[in-house]
């Protein structure tokens, strides 16, 4: 009952905003996160929206550091065929791809139709979790096994080089 509510006001809320300023930004992608922060931002500060990859790669040079990189390792909660829309390793991927360059991910679970993300730039992806275990259990020992798994993954990177 009460998200009914809330959509109902809010809903009127867009109609008086498109009512008193001319503009409806209701349809925009991002509009409702968080609560219609988006929708706010949009209808009164004139924002524009940007895919997090975006952000991310220009505040941290990303796509430099890839160019440069020997290999790149990335993570995420969950690996699966859901990671191309618009999780951040998609945009990963395709800087790597674009430099050749090869792309390891490392994830808390790792699942599904994955290795549909090979033909979109990622070389190979590893679930953190040395063995059936709850949520809870991973998340309160990640730091642990993510440790661990990367150790496990650079004496292999190791190995291939000497080769």
């Amino acid at each position: 009952e009460q998200v009914l509510e809330l959509d109902e006001r809010l809903n009127n809320y867009a109609q008086l905003v498109h009512h008193t300023l001319h503009i409806d930004c209701r349809e925009y992608a991002g509009a409702g996160a968080a609560g219609g922060l988006g929708f706010a931002a949009l209808s009164f500060l004139n924002a524009t929206f940007k895919p997090g990859i975006e952000v991310i790669a220009e505040y941290s040079n990303l796509e430099h550091h890839i160019k440069e990189a020997d290999l790149v390792i990335t993570g995420e909660g969950c690996i699966d065929e859901q990671t191309l829309q618009g999780k951040t390793i998609a945009g990963i991927a395709n800087l790597s791809k674009r430099y050749h360059k090869p792309l390891i991910a490392l994830g808390g679970a790792v699942r599904g139709n994955y290795q549909d993300l090979y033909t979109h730039g990622l070389s190979a992806a590893f679930s953190i979790s040395s063995g059936p275990m709850t949520l809870q259990e991973s998340m309160h020992n990640c730091s642990t096994l993510l440790t661990q798994k990367a150790n496990d993954l650079m004496r292999l990177w190791s190995i291939g080089r000497q080769v």
